[in-house]
């Protein structure tokens, strides 16, 4: 007889075989949805503060209790809704944000530059100034991990620092909504560790950049324009997989 655990999960948790497919589309969607977003910037900010391997965990482990509430909201939603009802709901919500990314762009200035704007904007919900922190890491009062006063404090308080700054700061975007209709729509464990994968690069993308995106512009408009006519393919996927369960 199966444990109780594994009676009142859906079978197609332990389905066998694993969709490719699923896997990189919920990759797709998680990296186009959250590079250059508030969660990245905030993962880069912070890690002028504090130890990269600190921040990337810390960082990480809050995006990954994210995925997980994601895939449990996910497959409640699966359980009231046919396949035909998600398909054209994961439809509303990529057009939607396909919408909304066009907008960004369209109002975006031509000279503005997509690293500081996000820069400024994790700034304020980290509470960090930039320039503070380089000049903590200068005069030696950050721990960078290399044998400074009461590291194991240190790392601790940012630890959780980076931890609950992730998880307040995801709760609610787009990234979050694109996921739960992910997890709902198709196969859940493809989806959940195609997920787990980009948000792990993209964590550790945001950590080694801190140094790198210093000096460095990228247009915004760009990267609306290029978020945009790629969550309209995903809308045009998600129609067709609607049409076939029709």
């Amino acid at each position: 007889m199966s444990p109780y655990w594994m009676q009142v999960i859906p079978s197609q948790v332990f389905a066998q075989g694993f969709d490719l497919s699923a896997f990189v589309r919920a990759f797709a969607v998680v990296s186009v949805a959250e590079l250059f977003d508030k969660t990245w910037f905030m993962a880069l900010i912070l890690t002028l503060k504090y130890d990269p391997r600190v921040v990337f965990v810390g960082c990480y482990a809050g995006l990954v209790v994210h995925t997980i509430l994601a895939a449990a909201f996910g497959m409640a939603a699966a359980q009231y809704f046919s396949p035909l009802a998600l398909d054209l709901m994961s439809v509303a919500v990529f057009g939607s944000f396909a919408l909304l990314y066009a907008k960004d762009f369209y109002y975006a200035e031509e000279d503005s530059d997509v690293i500081s704007a996000g820069k400024e904007e994790a700034q304020e919900d980290t509470g960090l100034d930039q320039e503070d922190t380089l000049a903590d890491q200068e005069s030696g009062t950050v721990n960078k991990g290399y044998g400074l006063a009461s590291p194991v404090k240190i790392h601790r308080s940012g630890l959780l620092k980076c931890f609950m700054g992730t998880f307040i700061a995801e709760w609610g975007d787009r990234t979050q909504i694109a996921m739960v209709g992910q997890h709902a729509a198709l196969p859940l464990m493809p989806v959940f560790f195609g997920s787990l994968l980009a948000f792990a690069l993209l964590t550790l993308s945001a950590v080694a950049a801190a140094k790198m995106l210093q000096s460095t512009k990228v247009s915004e408009r760009h990267v609306h324009a290029v978020s945009s006519v790629f969550f309209a393919l995903f809308t045009v996927i998600s129609l067709a997989d609607a049409l076939e369960h029709r």
